[in-house]
């Protein structure tokens, strides 16, 4: 088995899983050697298009026989939904190399969620959506949203497999979409929210510890990984897991104490709670944190040599036209309870040119999401991220993929 396949239930009991970037080799490979359980068994590849930018995927394949598909991990969702065929009213463009639509009239092993299915009451009371049925077929119908986006179909159970012929989930749970909005062109989308039906709390069952694991990499030369169950317990920095987050109950979330620049603490009260979604980019703070933390940047990179370009965005390039110094500019801290999480630079800004970098941080006001703070995953590509639900604890490792 290569080590793009290397799906694996390990002697600890945990299931692990290789972790893509849009860039990595072994989801840019040549046709003729891809190996058939990596990403596609039609032997198409993700090259160099942009199927969804700041998103990180995994292949999965549903049903039998098994059509592979690039699907987004995120832990801010919990049903996990695919394209399906026969799209009713209206889908997203899906691209080659994320695999084919998903035919469940083609699949031996599909069935439907009946209407009084336990599943069915549960999806859809917990996605605010009206009693929904197709009484001909005794189907189940589901409605998602994300803030503009959203998916709605059928629901399903069908097998889940991933690596190299290893059934992972019979009778997985899952959505068949067949009217989205959506802005990306990957499969669908893997949810690991804490809900009986998510992708992790199936896979939980499997496992003999509650607890999942992930690592995004920054270098597109890197591979990253996501496990579920066991995980080496040695960790830098461990604070503690809240779960669920105001009406957000499926949300995994963090204490933020503070922020700092270049270890000088912002003049405003940081204290907020922050929702870890492994779905979303940039991290999103309050917007009197965010224009402390946006001043503090400035006057460091001024310091350096960089001059500020007002826009939407807070960017900035050096003054001189050079290439961007990455060694020069400045860190972040985020003071966590009981832990003190160290942001370098490549976790810090967007690298936009070779001479301009915008700062990966924005207010939740100016993203229409008042109401919630959000830690994304450019903070914290390259760490590997443990949420122990068991000890109720999130524990970071630097420079773990």
């Amino acid at each position: 088995m290569d080590a793009c396949s290397e799906s694996r239930q390990r002697k600890d009991g945990a299931f692990h899983f290789p972790v893509f970037h849009r860039k990595h080799q072994c989801v840019d490979e040549d046709p003729s050697t891809i190996h058939a359980a990596s990403v596609s068994d039609a032997g198409t590849v993700i090259g160099n298009d942009k199927i969804h930018q700041g998103k990180y995927f995994m292949a999965i394949r549903l049903g039998t026989p098994a059509v592979f598909n690039l699907v987004t991990i995120d832990t801010g969702s919990t049903l996990s939904w695919v394209n399906c065929k026969r799209c009713r009213i209206r889908c997203h463009e899906q691209a080659a190399e994320a695999g084919p639509e998903l035919d469940p009239h083609r699949s031996a092993t599909y069935h439907h969620v009946g209407c009084s299915d336990e599943d069915c009451h549960d999806i859809q009371a917990d996605n605010g959506v009206p009693y929904g049925c197709v009484d001909e077929t005794d189907t189940c119908l589901y409605g998602l949203r994300y803030g503009s986006q959203y998916s709605a179909g059928k629901l399903g159970r069908d097998r889940l497999a991933l690596g190299d012929n290893y059934t992972i989930v019979d009778d997985f749970v899952f959505g068949c979409s067949e009217d989205d909005r959506f802005y990306g062109r990957e499969a669908g989308v893997i949810g690991l929210g804490d809900k009986r039906y998510s992708f992790f709390n199936q896979m939980a069952r499997l496992t003999t510890y509650n607890a999942f694991a992930y690592c995004f990499p920054g270098d597109h030369r890197a591979e990253g990984f996501l496990i579920v169950g066991p995980y080496p317990q040695k960790l830098e920095l461990v604070t503690t897991l809240i779960r669920g987050y105001g009406r957000r109950q499926h949300v995994y979330s963090v204490l933020l104490l503070g922020i700092a620049v270049d270890g000088k603490p912002l003049e405003v009260d940081g204290r907020q709670i922050l929702v870890v979604d492994s779905g979303t980019d940039d991290t999103f703070v309050s917007s009197s944190v965010f224009y402390a933390l946006a001043e503090a940047i400035a006057s460091a990179m001024q310091d350096k040599a960089y001059y500020r370009e007002y826009g939407r965005k807070v960017c900035f390039r050096p003054a001189g036209g050079e290439p961007v110094n990455w060694r020069s500019l400045p860190t972040v801290q985020m003071q966590l309870l009981r832990a003190t999480l160290e942001l370098p630079p490549e976790n810090v800004f967007h690298q936009q040119s070779t001479d301009r970098i915008c700062l990966a941080f924005q207010s939740n006001d100016a993203a229409g999401v008042p109401d919630v703070q959000i830690l994304g995953n450019k903070a914290l590509r390259s760490f590997r991220v443990v949420y122990d639900l068991q000890k109720m604890t999130f524990g970071f490792q630097a420079r773990a993929c």
